[in-house]
């Protein structure tokens, strides 16, 4: 009884083998239009998109062809597209959250505007006074100048002028640089006026 009980186990794994083991085939179609298949990739299928079958022919997946050197340069260039629109779209969602929650009102954001132009403005006054300072002494340089018109200059009274002239260009820099900042400041706190106004009436607007 149990050789028979064991014969029959045996035939029945034999006979369920070749369908377990069945290989899976691949197949693609060339640019003439012929099609390739096999148990293994053709040849002729590794440099273009082919169809992945199962023991049972049923279909597995599709793989696309491997891309050529322009088309992956294309596609590096839509995926670092990509990224940067996420990233500049997150840094956009983070500033917006900052914003609904620094400034209650226009009025809060108004009061913050005059503050950082405040000290600005008083940047301005100590660059103007050190630029007023440089011209000043600039006019006494021009007197010790000329006292020497019919003769060679002292060197140190050259290295004086020299000075006094990339003093006054930098105060003067300075001080533009610092105008350009209200200007820049106020600028920028409009453009965070108008982003307030669309959140709130987005806000506003939303079940």
């Amino acid at each position: 009884m149990l050789k028979s009980l064991t014969a029959i186990l045996l035939a029945t794994l034999l006979l369920s083998a070749p369908a377990a083991y069945a290989a899976r085939s691949f197949c693609c179609v060339d640019d003439q239009g012929a099609r390739y298949c096999s148990d293994v990739l053709p040849e002729k299928c590794r440099t273009r998109a082919y169809t992945e079958f199962n023991e049972r022919g049923v279909k597995v997946r599709n793989v696309e062809a491997p891309l050529t050197e322009a088309q992956q340069a294309v596609r590096d260039a839509e995926l670092k597209k990509q990224r940067e629109a996420d990233r500049l779209a997150q840094e956009q969602k983070r500033r917006d959250v900052a914003l609904m929650t620094t400034y209650a009102t226009e009025q809060d954001l108004d009061v913050a505007r005059d503050r950082q132009v405040k000290e600005v403005e008083r940047s301005i006054v100590q660059a103007q006074d050190k630029l007023a300072a440089a011209q000043k002494a600039k006019l006494k340089l021009g007197k010790d100048k000329e006292f020497y018109k019919n003769n060679a200059l002292p060197e140190d009274l050259k290295d004086s002028i020299k000075r006094n002239e990339a003093d006054i260009q930098a105060h003067g820099a300075a001080v533009e640089a610092k105008k350009k900042e209200i200007e820049d400041i106020k600028g920028r706190f409009e453009t965070d006026r108008q982003r307030l106004r669309e959140l709130r009436n987005e806000k506003d607007k939303a079940p």
